[in-house]
């Protein structure tokens, strides 16, 4: 069994991967800026200013691999003084794990990252800046670098949110018609993701390391599609002609599916059959 590193545990993402890979039998510790909060359970090492790579090497000893979900809770809080922070980050995370020995580290970037021509996204922009410092040849080994589209399931935030209190509240959508592919990924994928890359052998990690990947639900890659699911197959939609054209967040035809092979490659994931929440 492995010892797993989650900075940001106490956030969406870290908060439902930490608990899985418990269940499997994994040791998990949490790397968190501020003091344990009382109930929060497990090894919670607090590491005030996570750019400082002599604390984080303290915090990593005994570590054989590292996810680093922490970040801004708000993207839009983003100022031109932060664009840079992420990537400080990683480099004093990449920096502590060699001290230790740790050459797994998964690096959490976002599908924000993939618009190179919105130089006004500062978030984009920072999340760009860590992929670099993750693709590095130093210090350090490079990260398997994940590419989170919009997060789907308990505690979800964000347009997903409102969409699944439209949908409990059985108010009617106008998405029948939204058919354009577009990327999401539930929680619980995320997790058994994160599980698989765990439980990789040391071979396919290392030859994944350096790359960009999205993990997407192919099967819910629309909003009429996303509905349904957060749903459970009775959200209310209307048919409004045309309703794609009006909405952001499309990709190419076939992308989510370019995603999926792209990981199905890399480190050999499939998504487990009839993951919705």
């Amino acid at each position: 069994m492995a010892r797993a590193a989650i900075t940001g545990i106490t956030g969406l993402a870290g908060g439902h991967v930490a608990p899985a890979l418990r269940a499997a039998g994994h040791d998990v510790v949490g790397i968190s800026r501020r003091p344990s909060q009382p109930g929060a359970g497990g090894d919670i090492r607090t590491v005030p200013d996570l750019a400082d790579a002599d604390a984080l090497t303290a915090s990593l000893r005994g570590c054989d691999i590292v996810f680093h979900f922490a970040d801004r809770a708000n993207r839009k809080s983003y100022g031109e003084a932060d664009v840079g922070t992420a990537a400080d980050v990683l480099v004093a995370i990449r920096t502590a794990a060699a001290r230790n020995g740790i050459r797994r580290i998964v690096a959490i970037s976002s599908v924000y990252a993939d618009r190179p021509d919105r130089p006004d996204d500062r978030y984009g922009r920072s999340k760009r800046a860590m992929e670099a410092v993750a693709m590095a040849p130093a210090p350090g080994a490079p990260a398997v670098i994940l590419r989170l589209p919009p997060l789907y399931g308990p505690g979800a935030q964000g347009a997903v949110r409102h969409i699944a209190r439209a949908v409990a509240k059985g108010w009617p959508l106008p998405f029948a018609l939204a058919r354009a592919p577009r990327r999401f990924l539930s929680l619980h994928a995320l997790a058994d993701l994160c599980l698989h890359l765990t439980n990789l052998d040391d071979a396919t990690f290392d030859r994944a390391a350096g790359r960009v990947l999205v993990p997407v639900a192919v099967a819910n890659g629309s909003l009429a599609a996303l509905s349904r699911t957060l749903g459970n197959g009775r959200a209310r939609l209307l048919p409004v002609p045309g309703i794609d054209r009006l909405l952001g967040g499309r990709v190419p035809r076939g992308q989510l599916e370019r995603d999926r092979d792209a990981l199905i490659d890399a480190v050999g994931w499939h998504a487990p059959d009839g993951i919705g929440h």
